[in-house]
C-alpha cells in the first residue's frame, strides 16, 4: 500500500464557502472529499463524509441523516451525546460497501465442487465511503481536515504518520 495520500474536495460549495465568494453563506461545517494514491485524484483510496458539532446539531434539530422513525435513531443520538461530551473524539455514521457481482468462474464453483449453490459466500470486501461526525467546533476547512484525519484516524487508516503533522 502506497502511503503518500492526497487529499482531494470536489464539490465547488465548499471551496465558494472556503473562499467567501457568495453573501452570507454558511460556513463549511461538512466536507466531502476523497483520499487518492495519487496527486491527479484518479487513483481513488477512499471517500469520506466529515461533518463537525454543529452540523450534527443542525441535523439532529432537522430530523436529517437518520431519521428519527428508524431503529438506528435512539444510537445515533448516544452517539452524538457522547461525542459532544468529549467520550469520543468521531463516530462513524455510515459505512458504505461496493457490490460484488461474481464473475462465471465464481458462479460455476459449486458445480464443480459439488457444493451447495447456498454455502457460496461473497468474499469480504472493505467500505470505500464512510460518513463521519468529528468532535470538532471550528468550520472544517483544509487544514482542519488535514490535522483531524492525521490526528485522529491512525488506527482506523493506518497511512497518517502522526509525527508528519505535529
Amino acid at each position: 500500500m502506497k502511503h503518500t495520500k492526497y487529499l482531494h474536495i470536489h464539490d465547488w460549495n465548499y471551496w465558494w464557502g472556503y473562499y467567501r465568494c457568495g453573501k452570507d453563506w454558511d460556513t463549511f461545517n461538512g466536507a466531502e472529499f476523497s483520499l487518492t494514491e495519487d496527486e491527479a485524484g484518479e487513483n481513488s483510496f477512499f471517500h469520506f463524509d466529515f461533518y463537525n458539532l454543529p452540523a450534527l446539531h443542525q441535523m439532529i434539530q432537522d430530523g436529517e441523516f437518520i431519521k428519527p422513525e428508524s431503529p438506528d435513531h435512539p444510537n445515533f443520538l448516544k452517539q452524538a451525546e457522547r461525542l459532544r461530551n468529549g467520550e469520543q473524539d468521531l463516530f462513524v455514521g455510515a459505512l458504505y460497501y461496493p457490490h460484488f457481482s461474481p464473475d462465471l468462474a465464481f458462479c460455476n464453483t459449486p458445480a464443480q465442487s459439488g457444493a451447495p449453490l447456498t454455502q457460496l459466500l461473497s468474499p469480504a470486501v472493505p467500505p470505500y465511503y464512510g460518513v463521519i461526525f468529528l468532535r470538532e467546533e471550528r468550520p472544517l476547512s483544509p487544514k482542519v481536515l488535514t490535522l483531524c484525519l492525521a490526528r485522529r484516524f491512525p488506527a482506523l487508516l493506518p497511512i497518517f504518520p502522526l509525527d508528519r503533522w505535529q
